[in-house]
């Protein structure tokens, strides 16, 4: 084994002896079993201090590539050959994976259109306003979480959620919509989409039976069929989820009563206690995603069914409406025992939140920051919304479609008969430069077309704009 070191190579003197060996054993010179020169000789050989070359010997050893012992010495270990005689005639091939991509659907809700024209007034759904005030509000209380005396709070948490903000979240749940819960019944997550898949993962079997609203939340069944879960689509009419088709074998269902989403239907009293009824005779979940249930606009806010069945319910609350999409945090509340499975479970999956994010939303409720943005938004969103009706009444759109969602939320629905062609009716609008959303893609079974509008982002003019020129296009 002859080795040549180079003053001139930027590398190290050990290094350079671990390169020069390393080639001798993966060229053959170097066969397995044969012994290296002892260091205190290769050390004289070279003219070099004894320590480099057993740091060197040290290097290769922890590689696997030579082994020591008191009386062999350091030798060549067995090292598998690499046959470039099959490499080359080998396919390169990748580890199988699931079938994800069949289970993904529903979620990408934009028609085939053509994407070179950008609707100049964009009805876009689940967007927000984001207005000057709440950034400020956001900046001054994440600046506030960053200060020194929360330095313990950034290290490993609770997988329900920080403890204070869970104490905010009880409070203004009873203020805001009469639920009254204890901390250790509320789990903070990341949003809908993980919240129902940990649902699935705690209180769910693979194959068990799911009831989802059609037209529907497609969240809900996406989630639940990534779980391996049955998916059982419900129709809804002008009363809500149509309970006498829900089959008594269901383990759970999905509804939005405060404001169904998409048609934007208020669940009836009666309808309410039918669901009650069936959920407590068939011992079934049912998940109540109270989405945008403050943003009501005529008289107060919808009563949960929470509390009216807290055994058998879990209540979906989601800040991405109430704040901004971008603050990826939402709360689930439940009966103790079930949010308890579900905390194990996120536990196992990422074992806490971000904490700057709880920190911030936590000072955001102390301060009173969140009860003052919740009503300036009811306020402006309830002006956006008054516009929106107006101008589709005055437009003569209000003769051509059946209007729903004229009392609450952040989108309205302009719903046509069955033969109506949604995707026609979204390019042409597109060419008038006013993007809106077809109804079919939140439908699995139901027939239902439509065009869905979100307003909550665009101002009052941009509003009145957009609908006139989708009535010139459409009516």
């Amino acid at each position: 084994m002859y080795i040549k070191l180079d003053k001139k190579d930027k590398r190290t003197i050990w290094l350079q002896i671990v390169d020069q060996v390393i080639d001798y054993i993966t060229n053959g010179q170097l066969s397995p079993g044969d012994p290296l020169v002892p260091t205190r000789q290769l050390a004289q050989e070279l003219s070099i201090s004894r320590s480099s070359v057993q740091i060197a010997y040290e290097e290769l050893q922890s590689r696997g590539y030579v082994i020591t012992s008191r009386r062999g010495g350091t030798r060549v270990c067995e090292i598998m050959p690499e046959n470039n005689e099959q490499a080359e005639h080998m396919v390169p091939t990748i580890p199988s994976k699931p079938f994800l991509e069949e289970k993904k659907e529903g979620v990408d809700h934009w028609p085939e259109v053509d994407y070179e024209e950008k609707a100049e007034i964009d009805f876009r759904l689940h967007v927000p306003y984001i207005d000057p005030i709440f950034q400020k509000s956001w900046r001054r209380a994440s600046n506030t979480a960053m200060k020194e005396e929360n330095v313990f709070d950034w290290g490993y948490s609770s997988s329900y959620g920080l403890q204070s903000v869970r104490e905010q979240i009880s409070r203004y749940l009873a203020i805001e919509r009469g639920i009254h819960v204890q901390p250790n019944q509320i789990l903070l997550t990341l949003g809908a989409r993980q919240t129902m898949d940990i649902i699935a993962q705690a209180l769910l079997q693979e194959g068990d039976l799911v009831s989802v609203e059609d037209p529907g939340f497609p969240v809900a069944w996406t989630s639940m069929r990534y779980r391996n879960m049955r998916i059982e689509p419900i129709p809804v009419d002008n009363q809500g989820i149509c309970v006498g088709q829900i089959s008594p074998h269901t383990k759970m269902i999905f509804t939005t009563p405060s404001h169904q989403f998409p048609s934007g239907v208020l669940m009836t009293a009666n309808r309410r206690q039918e669901l009650i009824q069936f959920a407590q005779q068939n011992q079934t979940w049912i998940i109540e995603d109270d989405y945008d249930g403050e943003f009501r606009y005529r008289g107060g806010p919808m009563p949960s069914l929470y509390s009216q069945l807290p055994t058998n319910i879990l209540y979906l609350l989601s800040f991405t409406k109430l704040l901004a999409p971008g603050i990826r945090l939402a709360a689930v509340i439940g009966p103790e025992e079930a949010i308890a499975r579900m905390a194990k479970v996120q536990e196992f999956v990422c074992r806490h939140l971000p904490v700057m994010e709880q920190l911030a939303l936590g000072q955001f409720f102390e301060t009173g920051d969140l009860l003052k943005h919740v009503r300036r938004m009811r306020s402006i969103y309830h002006k956006r919304h008054r516009d929106i009706i107006q101008t589709l009444t005055t437009s003569g759109l209000a003769d051509r479609f059946h209007i729903f969602g004229t009392e609450s939320g952040l989108h309205v629905l302009l719903e046509g008969n069955e033969q109506f062609d949604e995707y026609h009716a979204v390019n042409a609008a597109l060419k008038a430069g006013v993007g809106v959303f077809p109804l079919s893609p939140y439908c699995l079974e139901s027939p239902r077309k439509g065009l869905l509008l979100g307003f909550a982002h665009l101002e009052s003019s941009k509003i009145i704009e957009g609908i006139r020129r989708l009535a010139s296009v459409l009516v």
